[in-house]
């Protein structure tokens, strides 16, 4: 998605650079947002009342916090795609026959977002849900840049490069397209301590029915106790060719 080009209201980008930085902190004083803005107490203050008003923010004593109006805008977004129940439902049986993490995640704007994450025998809705990360060091995220053009590879990591999260994340982008080649060839990604050490984890490409990809799986799990990469994918595959069946992909 390109948002580059045409024109844009500053009033606009200076609302929701006050949203995402409220959420960053967590929660946060006018003179705080003032501060890490770069922005007059009064300009911050003209924006805070707007967004309080529309519901976006609230206010507890000094300190600003997200509302839950973003939630409920959150939750629709991810629920109205034609899609959803049949990735939701595809998610849990996974995670019931495997017995460990697994995660649906989609591309927005360079990244991969949790659309579902479901821990085996744990009832809850996953706590990775709605988070954002890189994709050259995800299963979920190198899967789904197997799937995509190279241009769009490339667009991807020039805006966002190759950050280093652990000893074992591949920074060098030369390094990086021979994994993405590795993973076309064997049809699934590996997460081999690029995340978070000691965790690995296999992923699988989701085809849209429109074509191109819709999103991917991952299955996740500490080193010690996961079965090997071409068992998982196994599993993962079996899966994502019923989910592109019931959603007509051809």
């Amino acid at each position: 998605m390109d948002s580059s080009s045409g024109r844009r209201l500053q009033t606009t980008e200076t609302s929701l650079a006050i949203i995402d930085a409220v959420n960053e902190l967590g929660e946060a004083r006018m003179s705080e947002l003032a501060d890490r803005l770069d922005l007059s107490t009064s300009t911050i203050h003209v924006h805070l009342k707007t967004l309080l008003d529309q519901e976006y923010l609230v206010k507890r004593g000094e300190q600003y916090r997200l509302g839950m109006k973003l939630f409920h805008l959150g939750e629709g977004a991810r629920t109205r795609n034609e899609w959803y129940e049949v990735a939701r439902r595809k998610t849990h049986e996974l995670a019931d026959s495997c017995g460990e993490e697994v995660t649906f995640a989609v591309e927005e704007y360079g990244r991969a977002i949790t659309l579902f994450n479901v821990v085996a025998n744990v009832p809850s809705k996953g706590f990775q849900v709605g988070r954002y990360y890189y994709l050259h060091n995800s299963a979920v995220g190198k899967a789904i840049l197997a799937a995509l053009p190279e241009t769009r590879v490339n667009e991807i990591l020039d805006r966002w490069g190759l950050p280093a999260e652990t000893e074992y994340t591949v920074t060098d982008r030369e390094t990086l397209m021979e994994d993405i080649e590795r993973t076309n060839e064997r049809g699934y990604s590996v997460n081999d301590q690029e995340a978070v050490e000691g965790l690995r984890s296999v992923g699988v490409p989701v085809t849209a029915p429109h074509g191109g990809v819709l999103g991917a799986l991952d299955i996740s799990g500490p080193l010690y106790r996961l079965p090997p990469n071409e068992e998982l994918a196994s599993m993962l595959q079996d899966v994502v060719e019923e989910l592109e069946s019931e959603l007509g992909v051809e």
